[in-house]
């Protein structure tokens, strides 16, 4: 390929608006996404974890998380770059949209026939690598087909699918359904019935082989390094994201053990399963994480301060983690998760919007992202290995593991305030 070929390859963006029905599509696709993934991780895997070992099952689901995230972190990464390279007649992205979701759902079956950890570990590790082909694909979509004037309106419905689908995925996962295969049927269906629309209606063109960038495997790791000495406010970016995102982590895949083992959820209410008051607290959350997200990334746009907010946001986290950490009553923990999605609906939202301010080069603000998207997956390979640390040798001292999640969202919080680009 010549240079210029390259350059306008690179340089290219688009132009024309988005239509009301594509951002429609786009939203249902998003949150259908979160919705086969958060109950995943938030109740059915914890649940088949201690089906598999009652006595051990907080080792062996952190034992499963921690390698799920790593191949995650991977995955993530790869499947980006394979999918701006793909040259099918059905586009770059369509495919592995569609295979991904595909595979997805193949995973699960795996995981519910697992009666193992072996048989588990096996599961989930398919599950992340289908999942990030696919989920990588969708993000792609964003800069190649939405104009810069419209990015910021589209990227706000976006970040509704985590609120929204965690909330759906929780409520029906935890409390509706009961049955172990109407679960994993459901998210399965969902997943693919809110992906179906947008995959085959998107305008995907083909890439021909001649546009097809170049692809070094020695150029693509050592891009992957970014000098926190030469760019220090992405430095400090990167390692707030993460120790944030660590808490949240460690707050989202021990709660229901949490209500089980520290709260004793069915022993406070005799009939009901900790899964039913885990789908409460997300239902409860999810409307404090929307409106918080919307008043917190429109006022963060209107003052031209986001680390007031993103700062303010993680300390908010913290609280509701010292909370949870004296393991109060269930009306205190019922506020404590209100509290929480306030703080982590504003957290995301203005968040990323600083991040986007401290990228090191706009030229390579895709591969750029992709770094800091490894702290979102790395969190997931981190917070087990602390919760089997900090949950003690009968693994329920969850005073401590949340003492250690507020101190890290705190950390985090303070990891914000050097920025200089940012206001």
């Amino acid at each position: 390929m010549t240079a210029v070929g390259l350059e306008a390859i690179q340089t290219a963006k688009p132009t024309l608006p988005v239509k009301s029905g594509f951002i429609a599509a786009f939203t249902l696709a998003q949150i259908g996404a979160f919705v086969s993934f958060m109950p995943l991780i938030q109740v059915l895997l914890p649940l088949k974890a201690a089906a598999i070992d009652p006595v051990g099952k907080a080792v062996l689901l952190s034992q499963v998380a921690i390698y799920g995230a790593l191949i995650a972190s991977v995955a993530n990464l790869l499947a980006g770059a394979i999918s701006d390279r793909t040259t099918s007649r059905f586009g770059r992205r369509r495919p592995w949209i569609v295979v991904g979701a595909l595979g997805s759902v193949g995973s699960y079956g795996m995981i519910m026939a697992a009666d193992s950890l072996v048989g588990l570990l096996l599961g989930v590790i398919c599950f992340q690598l289908a999942f990030n082909m696919m989920f990588a694909a969708l993000l792609a979509v964003l800069p190649d087909q939405v104009p810069d004037r419209q990015k910021g309106r589209v990227a706000a419905f976006l970040s509704l699918g985590h609120p929204i689908g965690a909330m759906a995925g929780a409520v029906l996962v935890g409390g509706l359904l009961v049955s172990e295969w109407s679960r994993y049927l459901t998210i399965a269906v969902v997943l693919l019935a809110a992906m179906a629309p947008f995959a085959f209606r998107l305008n995907d063109p083909p890439l021909r082989a001649g546009q097809r960038p170049p692809l070094s495997l020695g150029a693509f790791v050592a891009g992957l390094w970014i000098n926190p000495l030469a760019h220090p406010d992405f430095g400090l970016a990167w390692i707030s994201r993460f120790m944030v995102l660590v808490a949240i982590t460690l707050t989202q895949s021990y709660m229901l053990y949490y209500l089980q083992d520290a709260l004793g959820y069915e022993q406070l209410f005799p009939g009901r399963r900790a899964e039913q008051g885990l789908a409460l607290l997300t239902a409860v959350a999810t409307g404090a994480n929307v409106a918080c997200a919307m008043i917190g990334g429109m006022l963060s746009d209107r003052l031209r301060r986001r680390k007031l907010f993103a700062a303010g946001a993680a300390l908010i986290l913290a609280a509701a983690m010292l909370a949870f950490s004296l393991v109060p009553g269930w009306p205190v923990v019922v506020t404590g998760f209100v509290i929480f999605g306030c703080g982590s609906g504003c957290y995301y939202a203005v968040d990323i919007a600083l991040v986007s301010q401290v990228l090191p080069s706009q030229n390579d603000a895709g591969k750029d992202l992709g770094v800091i998207n490894l702290a979102n997956t790395l969190p997931q390979a981190l917070a087990p290995m602390l919760a089997l640390w900090f949950l003690g040798p009968a693994h329920v001292n969850y005073h401590a593991l949340f003492l250690v999640a507020a101190g890290l969202a705190a950390a985090g919080a303070l990891a914000i305030l050097p920025i200089r680009g940012v206001r």
